[in-house]
């Protein structure tokens, strides 16, 4: 019951957040399911700034997928691409230009 009550929040919450003049997701394939799977328990900001390697962002999403995260398989490899994407681990010694909900 709790479940299909997230599920039709989301349904209705998910496609506002993805329009949302502050959204800290960026456009691109894959962002709906990652708007629809990953905000159903996170608010975006809490993995937006992070920055990680593709296999770290596909052992976060196997994580999360273990822990409850509903998605099928093709979803799962989507939402990988998509964070691997937008949120890559900057190279050493590159300058991150990112900056945390906290604006530092």
């Amino acid at each position: 019951m709790a479940a299909t009550a997230a599920a039709l929040c989301l349904a209705v919450v998910g496609p506002v957040l993805a329009q949302a003049p502050d959204d800290p997701l960026p456009a691109g394939p894959g962002k709906d399911v990652v708007v629809r799977v990953c905000t159903a328990c996170h608010d975006a900001t809490q993995f937006a700034f992070a920055r990680l390697t593709p296999d770290e962002w596909d052992s976060e999403v196997t994580k999360m997928q273990g822990a409850g995260a509903e998605m099928t398989a093709e979803e799962q490899v989507a939402i990988t691409a998509y964070l691997a994407k937008n949120f890559p681990k900057p190279a050493p010694g590159a300058p991150s230009d990112a900056k945390g909900p906290s604006g530092r």
